[in-house]
């Protein structure tokens, strides 16, 4: 089975700054791409699988507001990223990145 087989959600390519901690001092990375079940994230220096993750970011034009939620790390690939899971989101930030998607289109 592929990748593209196995998710469930639409995903777009997408810049977004994005910012996390895990039991460290916060992180700054960069979303590379982004669904409503998780998102992959730029960063040389990826967590490890399983790790937990506490993030917020901002899905402009969508909403000025943060997104904020907890996620677990799925996969990663040292000096190219991460792929985070979602674990918990607030019902109208789900909305807003699925608003997000659709303009991707």
């Amino acid at each position: 089975m592929t990748q593209s087989e196995r998710r469930f959600f639409r995903r777009i390519d997408a810049v977004v700054e994005f910012h996390y901690t895990s039991n460290s001092p916060p992180l700054t990375a960069r979303i590379r791409d982004l669904s409503e079940g998780g998102l992959f994230v730029d960063t040389p220096n990826p967590l490890p699988v399983e790790s937990l993750v506490t993030f917020t970011f901002v899905l402009q034009p969508v909403s000025d507001k943060p997104i904020l939620g907890r996620g677990v790390v799925r996969w990663c690939e040292e000096a190219v990223g991460m792929g985070v899971q979602f674990l918990n989101l607030a019902d109208d930030d789900r909305v807003k990145i699925r608003q997000f998607v659709e303009l991707g289109d």
